[in-house]
């Protein structure tokens, strides 16, 4: 359904958080452990997180090319990490797949600041 650009940064924003805080609280993960991140990471990836960037000319027409840039630079960042943490986790390369759902989160934050500039 149709939901608010800000609402849908914040779900992504959140379910990212939540992704990183688990893998962080393990140690040894399984091989189940990481296929079930790479499926929690999918789903944000096929839903919100593609909405958010197919959101490219509705953005623009909102906040102009400036605010557009603003918001995207760090979104389009998260959205490469959320892409290498997959790809690390069908690699069985922990120690990657923690860092870049991590630094994906953080990207997702500086998103949601660039966002609250705007409003």
């Amino acid at each position: 359904g149709l939901m608010d650009f800000g609402d849908l940064l914040e779900s992504v924003s959140g379910s990212i958080t939540a992704i990183a805080g688990d893998m962080e609280a393990l140690t040894q993960p399984s091989v189940a452990d990481l296929d079930g991140f790479k499926v929690r990471l999918e789903g944000v990836q096929k839903d919100a997180l593609a909405r958010l960037c197919a959101s490219g000319p509705q953005t623009q027409a909102r906040y102009g090319v400036e605010g557009m840039a603003l918001l995207f630079s760090p979104l389009s960042s998260a959205e490469r990490k959320l892409n290498r943490a997959w790809a690390a986790m069908v690699d069985r390369h922990w120690p990657e797949a923690v860092a870049s759902v991590r630094g994906a989160s953080l990207e997702l934050d500086a998103a949601r600041q660039a966002l609250a500039s705007l409003v």
